[in-house]
């Protein structure tokens, strides 16, 4: 056994050695991670806004594969594992493709998947396809097959007819990506880790961790294996202690060139050292819903129903809530999500509407920020939060843009500087801008502010 450990180390050290090759720093650089869902209901769009369709939702616990993080924000996750397996993605079938042995392949040209708009189908018919003209954003570029190239062969799961096109249903090539939000997400356990991704993280963090082989010349098995047994015990050692005392001695001094894929995995699998603290945890179910009250009361494009989403999905997620809580909050989130996608909706409806007659104050208001926007840290229409109104949930200031009523930001009080005459008006903000992991948002800490007067004002 101990020659076999001794002829691993070099091998070992051979495929380390490899790491200057062009894939190893392709694996390196790599930002890719698995996660589980926080929500039991986050929903997964076709693009990193509040305005891309949804594509699909996930339930709370189910792993995704993060490809990277964009604006701090939105998580691309990969469409690949147990999460997605049910997924179908839309194809349209034309001479570009071929069908054979239930697969599809792309012979010609360029060809876009495209991802499902969930909303179009048809409310109620759960088996109904959905609308082809409504799942309009493409999410892989597909390669066609050739000479240079071995082209994608996606599994067909289904195909309809619709307006004269067939289309095929297919299942998502592995870089097939859609967006979550990132606050949805928490790292994901070993044990949550599909199994067949965990082996392939085992044997990539082994080969990633293994430390070179020792190049001095081994010890011959004969002179480690008299290290390890003959051990003279003292007179007052028993027999029994003695076996004890050698047993140890070989458990204690494993041999540094040779590291074992289950202590790779024992490392990996350490806990951290600190556990960050959520400032949301403190809040409870009948604070939620006191501002929930406010908030659904409040104009369509003035309810902060981001801000107060987030403070449910904490509470969905604590191990201690009860199971009445736990609904109560999901149904909230469910509800929200409905709100801000008809607050989205109305929002285009009124740009629609407005697209002749815009309102001058606004278009005044906005050459004014960009303008501004070169010398301050952020610019817009300050307001008073609903929800972060200094009662249960620190005092904070709302920054809206001055078009369509966006929340660009919080504002956080600082002792000097009198945010009071800029409510209700477009202003300039000079201070420090960072994003607030703790409360999930983006946050200002003024050193000064200037307010801006439009030309209507200024008559």
């Amino acid at each position: 056994m101990l020659t076999l450990l001794f002829m691993a180390a070099p091998a070992v050290a051979q495929d380390g050695g490899a790491d200057t090759s062009a894939e190893s720093a392709e694996s390196t650089e790599s930002t890719e991670s698995w996660k589980i869902s926080r929500s039991n209901n986050l929903v997964v769009r076709s693009g990193p806004t509040s305005n891309d369709y949804i594509v699909t939702k996930i339930k709370k616990g189910d792993p995704v594969l993060v490809s990277r993080i964009q604006d701090d924000k939105w998580a691309a996750v990969r469409l690949t594992g147990p999460t997605f397996e049910n997924l179908q993605l839309l194809l349209e079938l034309d001479d570009r493709i071929r069908v054979e042995d239930g697969m599809a392949t792309v012979i010609k040209g360029k060809v876009s998947l495209m991802a499902p708009n969930e909303s179009s189908r048809p409310s109620g018919e759960e088996d109904a396809h959905v609308d082809p003209d409504r799942s309009s954003k493409p999410l892989v570029r597909l390669i066609p097959e050739g000479p240079n190239a071995a082209g994608d062969r996606l599994k067909i799961t289904g195909r309809f007819q619709d307006g004269g096109r067939e289309w095929l249903l297919v299942s998502p090539p592995a870089r097939a990506e859609a967006w979550v939000y990132a606050t949805f997400l928490e790292p994901a356990k070993p044990e949550d880790i599909p199994v067949g991704a965990r082996s392939a993280l085992t044997t990539a963090s082994a080969n990633a961790t293994t430390p070179p082989a020792v190049t001095t010349e081994p010890k011959p098995d004969a002179a480690i294996a008299t290290a390890v047994i003959t051990i003279e015990p003292t007179p007052a050692e028993t027999t029994t202690q003695k076996a004890d005392k050698a047993v140890g001695t070989e458990a204690s001094e494993p041999d540094p060139a040779v590291t074992t894929t289950e202590e790779v995995q024992k490392k990996a699998d350490a806990p951290a050292t600190e556990t960050p603290v959520d400032p949301l945890a403190d809040v409870t179910i009948d604070e939620a819903e006191a501002a929930w009250d406010v908030v659904r009361e409040s104009p369509h494009d003035d309810a902060e129903l981001e801000a107060l989403q987030l403070v449910f999905v904490s509470i969905a997620a604590r191990e201690n809530a009860s199971a009445t809580e736990k609904r109560l909050a999901e149904l909230r989130i469910r509800q929200i999500e409905i709100r801000r996608e008809v607050q989205r909706r109305l929002a285009t409806l009124h740009k629609l509407e407005n697209r002749n007659d815009v309102d001058r104050e606004r278009i005044e208001n906005a050459k004014v920020a960009i303008i501004a926007r070169a010398d301050y840290t952020m610019v817009g229409r300050l307001n008073a939060s609903r929800v972060y109104d200094g009662k249960r949930l620190p005092l904070l200031y709302r920054l809206q843009d001055p078009v369509g009523g966006r929340t660009l930001g919080y504002v956080k009080p600082t002792k000097g500087v009198d945010l009071t005459p800029g409510l209700g008006r477009m202003v300039g903000l000079v201070g420090t801008k960072s994003y607030d992991a703790g409360y999930r948002l983006m946050i200002v800490t003024p050193r000064r502010f200037d307010i801006f007067i439009a030309e209507n004002e200024a008559e």
